[in-house]
């Protein structure tokens, strides 16, 4: 029992051996790795998505500006999608250096960051869609990647 309370010991305080200067370099390779994939993910939406086979009868019925308002989503939501592995590495090296330094300004900044995607001018049409029709058409499969918001609403003519 001393044995496996010694041994998880150690695993849980594996960060007390890095020094504050090497959870540093960490978080920035972690920032930079994400900047990279974030700007790949940019460069490789694509302008076109065959509309016609987005026969959704839910996205079809809805007004215009719900329709932007749910193409947004699903763009937001294909870029999420895009960098999810960098953004958990470097969410979890930015918590490990903030827990060792005490220096949680960037934790907050980045916070701020992850909570800003739903804008206030935007709630209320958002909060009207219905969200289990909003989740079952991001799953249609042409939305699972990047795309080029502004290319698909003029292909749409909204």
């Amino acid at each position: 029992m001393c044995l496996t309370f010694t041994f998880s010991a150690a695993a849980t305080s594996a960060s007390l051996l890095t020094s504050n200067e090497d959870l540093a370099k960490d978080l920035e390779l972690k920032y930079q790795a994400l900047n990279a994939k974030t700007q790949s993910c940019r460069e490789g939406r694509r302008s076109q998505i065959e509309v016609d086979k987005l026969n959704n009868i839910w996205f079809a019925d809805l007004p215009s500006d719900s329709k932007k308002v749910v193409l947004l989503i699903a763009s937001h939501e294909a870029m999420e999608r895009c960098t999810q592995v960098q953004v958990d590495e470097y969410s979890l090296s930015l918590v490990e250096y903030a827990a060792q330094t005490e220096d949680k300004k960037k934790l907050e900044e980045w916070l701020k960051i992850k909570q800003n995607f739903k804008p206030e001018e935007l709630v209320s049409d958002i909060d009207a869609l219905n969200s289990e029709q909003l989740i079952a058409f991001l799953q249609e499969s042409q939305l699972n990647k990047p795309f080029d918001l502004i290319a698909i609403i003029k292909q749409l003519n909204l």
